[in-house]
């Protein structure tokens, strides 16, 4: 660090009014220090302390009024500095303490760099995200792997591999090269989107190797959080170990060869800012620190296949573009029953008779409703408007307790009687459209009140306890039937004799250029699921997604669905960058009109949202879109970076709603 940065001149408002004054006689050292903290402008920022501090130390600095913590990117001595410092506009705080010496190797700080570039964000918001609050409480207590001392980048070639093929296949795979590490002495990384995908993983490849086994996710306590992190840097054999993506930071410099399992999982995805997506951040580290990484999954997302196809990723093994099963598939047209009949009809003759069928012969059974409540809409029967949330127009659900019915808004949670009449006509015809959870529930229990029920989801169950709960009870009953939204998928190991989707129609309605991809994973999940019978309702059985699912054809689902995204510009084809803007409706016109005119010259589609409004307030998103070799553009994003705090951007965003 050559003299005091000038951006750190500039921004004032992290500077005490007092002026430093700094003994020459002994030693000061002026740092740069990059606060681990979201909603900080600039990269870095400069204080001064007396004690001699290391780069890639972690310290605590004041900041707006609170202490954050920070890591240490340069150390200058204050006497080299006199003249800047005592020309300087401002003066320096000092840090309130050091918390530890360096543990984060350059390789993992060039790889926040890049992820940070990347998203248009800082690294302080990218480390608030990939170093969790526990580790960083307590990383006095946190040791450093011995070879981390060396921390010089290997000139390897990084490897990228994809494996597409049935869990059973992929698990019989991950033994082989785990014990194809061990024999090379390193160590390898799994890393898994869910606390239970991680638990799953864990248990089924530990097994002979537990002594050099480790389990890290978000639900450990912290003090078993840092006995398996020190177990792991002490241990001198190479290491399995299956975590989540906030433990990338191991500093374990023997792992080569980091495995992406369940790569299609949207919970990846960061649902805070910077929405970081981890799958990304692991490619970015792997290619940072020329790793062997590998994207895994029984139906892998578009955009990797694409990757595939274009050389960029290898096949680590030939492709299952057919997911076959033992299952009898059946699509049920719900049109073929007339709306003549008394009720609106829910459970189809097929799936009634494979109900009664499944209890009298003790097996079991899954059902998947795509939508909570008893119905996802409720429209006039004479104007056709659709009842709507009164604070931010989502279409409301209607759900049912205590024989009561209310409406209730799954965007922002508001409630309210359903017995309203409309308020565009004040008709009071208002009718339910869709199946919910709770409707099926309830229609098999009157039918069928000796049948052991279980529901999953998120209205339900709250947390991760509760589910294994459901689950366990489920399968040690049989003729038992378990309802529930894709909420229930990571937590279905084992296989049950029958399967049944009752409706996805709903999903249908969304405009969303991923939404196909979503139900196809959906049933194709379900499926497999099935060892006897798997039954699919719809109204829109025309539709072709149905006809790729129940033959587990996903080769021809990603020719079709790649050449869509082609002509409509969508990815892998371009780079996606959403910006969203909530307010007032006349100002965040003009607040996107100045948005638009600061990334000039390039191009922003502008568009209201799907929901466009919540909390009273209107959402209008803009759009650009850049080739993919045209992102991460340095230009682009320097003007990102300078919008306002009140501007939501997402790279690569999961939809366009």
């Amino acid at each position: 660090m050559h003299g005091i940065p000038k951006i750190l001149i500039r921004d004032n408002i992290y500077r005490s009014t007092v002026n430093l004054q700094i003994c020459y006689t002994s030693a000061m050292f002026i740092i740069e220090i990059i606060p681990i903290s979201r909603g900080i402008s600039s990269e870095s920022l400069s204080y001064f302390t007396s004690k001699q501090v290391a780069i890639g130390s972690i310290v605590d600095i004041p900041l707006r009024k609170k202490v954050v913590h920070g890591i240490v990117i340069g150390v200058t001595n204050a006497n080299d500095i006199k003249g800047e410092i005592k020309n300087a506009t401002f003066a320096l705080k000092k840090i309130e303490g050091i918390k530890s010496t360096r543990l984060f190797n350059a390789g993992f700080m060039e790889m926040v760099k890049n992820v940070a570039e990347y998203y248009a964000t800082s690294t302080g918001a990218v480390l608030d995200i990939l170093l969790p609050k526990y580790i960083l409480n307590n990383i006095s207590k946190l040791k450093v792997n011995r070879v981390n001392e060396n921390d010089r980048k290997n000139d390897r070639t990084v490897e990228k591999y994809a494996v597409q093929g049935d869990i059973d296949e992929r698990y019989s795979t991950w033994k082989g090269l785990i014990r194809q590490e061990f024999a090379n002495k390193k160590s390898i990384l799994f890393i898994l989107p869910t606390i239970e995908d991680v638990q799953y993983c864990f248990d089924r490849l530990s097994k002979g190797i537990e002594d050099y086994s480790f389990i890290l996710h978000g639900s450990l306590t912290p003090k078993k959080v840092i006995s398996t992190w020190n177990e792991i840097m002490v241990e001198e054999h190479p290491v399995f170990i299956v975590a989540t993506g906030g433990f990338l930071s191991l500093p374990r410099n023997d792992i080569e060869t980091i495995v992406l399992e369940s790569e299609n999982s949207r919970s990846y995805k960061i649902q805070r800012r910077p929405f970081l997506d981890i799958r990304n951040v692991c490619e970015i580290f792997a290619e940072n620190n020329s790793k062997k990484i590998f994207f895994a999954d029984s139906m892998l997302r578009i955009e990797t296949l694409w990757k595939v196809n274009s050389n960029i990723y290898k096949q680590s093994s030939p492709f299952k573009f057919r997911s076959l099963g033992t299952a009898v598939d059946t699509i049920v047209d719900m049109k073929s029953y007339k709306n003549d009949e008394k009720e609106f009809r829910v459970i189809s003759d097929e799936l009634d008779n494979l109900i009664l069928n499944n209890k009298n012969n003790s097996e079991q059974m899954v059902i998947l409703a795509a939508r909570r409540g008893i119905s996802p809409s409720t429209t006039c029967g004479d104007c056709q408007t659709i009842v709507t949330c009164n604070k931010c127009s989502t279409p409301v659900v209607l759900h049912s307790k205590d024989d009561k019915n209310f409406f209730m808004c799954h965007r922002c949670g508001e409630r309210r009687s359903a017995a309203e009449y409309c308020k565009n006509c004040g008709s009071w015809k208002l009718g339910s459209m869709g199946i919910g959870i709770d409707l099926v529930m309830n229609k098999i229990r009157r039918e069928y009140p000796n049948i052991s029920i279980w529901k999953i989801d998120s209205d339900s169950t709250k947390g991760d306890k509760s589910i294994k709960e459901i689950i366990t009870k489920f399968y040690s009953k049989p003729g038992g039937i378990l309802i529930g939204t894709e909420m229930m998928f990571p937590y279905l190991h084992t296989p049950v004799e029958n399967s049944a989707i009752v409706s996805l129609d709903s999903l249908f309605a969304l405009p969303d250029f991923r939404i196909q991809e979503k139900i196809l994973y959906m049933l194709i999940r379900m499926r497999k699921l099935a060892t006897k019978s798997f039954i699919v309702q719809t109204r829109k059985s025309d539709e072709k997604v149905f006809e790729y699912g129940l033959k587990g054809n996903m080769n021809d689902f990603y020719k079709n669905t790649i050449s869509e995204r082609e002509n409509f510009n969508y990815p892998p084809f371009t780079t996606l960058i959403k910006i969203t803007l909530e307010g007032k409706k006349d100002e965040i016109v003009k607040e996107m009109e100045e948005v638009q005119n600061i990334l000039d010259p390039f191009e922003v589609e502008v568009f209201p949202a799907f929901t466009q409004t919540i909390r009273n307030n209107h959402v209008l998103h803009g759009l650009i879109r850049l080739p993919i070799d045209k992102w991460p553009s340095v230009e682009l994003t320097e003007k990102i970076r300078s919008l306002p705090p009140d501007v939501t951007v997402k790279v690569d965003p999961d939809s366009l709603l």
